[in-house]
């Protein structure tokens, strides 16, 4: 579910496809929704993934997959929703940059667990990012504040709980 390096093409850089956009009503109206677009996003340089199995109540995952969009430069992360046949990831981007830094991978509350109604499965982030290369642990807690900050959301059981 991480970005796939080799299907990006850098759009940022790309004339011809923003000529070919500038007039196209769907590409404005999916870009200003909160729907993840591979194309429009520079893929983590070192992905790395580990498990998670943190239980999400039913008003944080309603957050999460409302996600977010940037709406000025104030704003640094946009939350895009990507759902492949109801596998749904949440992909964090640095919004000035439009780079990729987290992604949490969330599987649907299984018919035997009444705790919550989903689960972040696993969470992929950049190993490349200055202070969390290769810390598991710093990048949860990182995207946890980020949830809190940006969507709202509670996340009761992630570290660092209030």
């Amino acid at each position: 579910m991480a970005s796939d390096s080799n299907a990006h093409t850098n759009l940022w850089e790309d004339e011809e496809f923003w000529s070919s956009v500038q007039d196209d009503e769907e590409f404005w109206a999916r870009w200003s929704s909160n729907i993840y677009d591979r194309r429009m996003v520079k893929p983590m340089v070192k992905p790395l993934t580990a498990p998670w199995d943190l239980a999400v109540s039913d008003t944080d995952v309603e957050k999460l997959k409302a996600g977010f969009r940037s709406r000025n430069q104030d704003d640094k992360y946009d939350w895009l929703i990507e759902d492949e046949n109801g596998n749904i990831s949440i992909h964090v981007i640095r919004h000035f940059v439009q780079k990729e830094v987290y992604v949490l991978h969330i599987a649907a509350k299984s018919n035997t667990d009444n705790s919550a109604s989903a689960k972040i499965h696993s969470i992929t982030w950049d190993g490349e990012l200055v202070s969390i290369r290769d810390d598991v642990k710093l990048a949860k807690e990182r995207v946890v504040i980020l949830a809190r900050a940006i969507l709202g959301c509670e996340l009761e059981n992630a570290p660092g709980a209030a």
